[in-house]
């Protein structure tokens, strides 16, 4: 008896030591199937079409840390203007829950500086994904 209930007692510290690091391991499951998916935001100057976007960067606002952008995915046809912001490449950097991320370029032609925010999830979820924010930033 007095095994089963020291037993018991390790199982119950175990699970209690789990629940409280939850953050450092992720337990979601999920497929055998790889789907490589990406997220970013079209820079867009109608008035001077072949403008350049210089100075592009990419902050997180919960870690006030600089994104490390992911290299472009093979095979992957982008269109003009479009920033890689996030891929499964850099999942670890976005929380779970997902993370808002100002996105700032300034526009060669014009001089003029514009930023968006985007929230992009990521962490323990199988692949990242764009929450909210806008497809594109007019210049």
């Amino acid at each position: 008896m007095l095994k089963k209930l020291y037993l018991l007692l390790v199982l119950l510290v175990g699970f209690a030591a789990c629940t409280k690091n939850s953050n450092q391991a992720c337990t979601t499951a999920c497929t055998a199937q790889y789907i490589y998916t990406y997220a970013g935001i079209v820079l867009n100057d109608s008035k001077n079409p072949n403008a350049k976007f210089n100075n592009i960067t990419v902050l997180n606002l919960r870690t006030q840390k600089a994104v490390v952008l992911p290299l472009y995915p093979p095979n992957v046809d982008f269109v003009a203007g479009f920033v890689l912001v996030a891929a499964n490449d850099n999942k670890g950097e976005f929380s779970t829950a997902g993370d808002d991320i100002r996105i700032t370029a300034t526009n060669s032609v014009t001089g003029e500086t514009k930023s968006a925010v985007i929230k992009i999830s990521g962490g323990c979820n199988c692949n990242i994904a764009k929450i909210s924010g806008p497809d594109k930033l007019d210049f």
